[in-house]
């Protein structure tokens, strides 16, 4: 055997080994940190519930998968499972609170309501565990921006929630800030702030995919491929550039086999917080296959957005104006 040969061998046990000397949940709590391998860790995570019924952590991470994947009824069952189990963590207030939030489009008037008050909640007490958690701070400025009076929205307290997230990170702040004013469609004010945050560290490639998408939202889409393409350079490792560049690319009709390789790049980890969720880059990773004339590779794909996303009608009326 060749020296090549025998160090790929050594690597290859070296990793079985390391395998074998974790447990499921270890293992699986690698797997949500990179976002990879989602029904690998789902597997791993019910071999760790089967092992220890009262860790709430597997729970929780299972949670996680779930709610990025848009499943907000499992994702809020399994944090409420966590919750049964250890009250105190506000990660689990915080997933719970977002998988409740999910459920908001799909429900009746009166549940909505009721969702709300739970929503509220569940972000004020991981706020009251953790009151320096950004994370938190932004779901509880987003809460009362979005929420009627009734229930305890206010957007007097969203900016109060800013405010004391930008004197924890000021360039956190700006972010909230943005957010708060997207959902105030505050266009020009939100443009504002993702510039502030590329003025104060130019290397946020976040910052420039978010400005991107307020300038589409603004009717102002030539000016989205140059900032989605900048994201990408400033962060190679940060996927929605890859997925904005590949937007582009198939709206405009061009560099389609670029388009292709981003949107696939896009899809080697789970979305994180805010991205664009996996049935909508299957969904258009199926449009540029049927730009290129693959309509099975593009069928192919838009079923597997419905899998994921059941009812999906991007890609319900892709199928059916493919005969589908």
């Amino acid at each position: 055997m060749t020296l090549c040969g025998l160090l790929a061998l050594a690597a290859s046990l070296a990793q079985q080994i390391e395998a074998q000397s974790t447990t499921p949940l270890e293992q699986a709590r690698a797997l949500v940190r990179a976002r990879t391998s989602a029904d690998q860790a789902k597997s791993l995570l019910q071999q760790a519930i089967a092992a220890d019924s009262r860790n709430p952590e597997p729970h929780f991470l299972l949670g996680q998968i779930y709610y990025a994947f848009a499943d907000f009824n499992k994702a809020a069952d399994e944090a409420q499972k966590a919750i049964a189990l250890d009250d105190s963590k506000p990660g689990y207030h915080l997933l719970l609170g977002n998988a409740l939030s999910g459920l908001l489009d799909s429900a009746g008037m009166f549940k909505k309501m009721s969702l709300a008050r739970q929503i509220k909640a569940e972000f004020e007490h991981a706020a009251a565990e953790d009151p320096k958690s950004i994370p938190v701070r932004v779901a509880l400025a987003e809460f009362y921006v979005q929420a009627p009076g009734i229930v305890g929205g206010s957007t007097e307290k969203a900016v109060d929630q800013v405010k004391q997230i930008a004197a924890l990170d000021p360039v956190a702040g700006h972010f909230a800030m943005a957010t708060v004013d997207v959902d105030q469609k505050k266009f020009a004010e939100a443009e504002q702030e993702y510039k502030a945050v590329i003025a104060a560290d130019p290397r946020r490639a976040k910052a420039y995919v978010q400005l991107a998408f307020i300038c589409i939202q603004q009717k102002r889409d030539s000016e989205a491929p140059a900032l989605f393409t900048k994201a990408v350079e400033v962060d190679p490792d940060y996927l929605p550039g890859y997925f904005g560049v590949a937007r582009s690319d198939l709206l405009a009709g061009q560099n389609l086999d670029e388009a292709e390789r981003f949107y696939k790049k896009y899809l080697t980890r789970w979305p994180d917080e805010d991205d664009p969720g996996w049935a909508n880059a299957h969904w258009r990773l199926g449009q540029v296959y049927e730009k290129q004339g693959k309509k099975d590779l593009a069928i192919a794909e838009w079923q597997e957005a419905l899998r994921l996303t059941p009812n999906y009608k991007p890609a319900q009326e892709s199928l059916k104006a493919a005969g589908k």
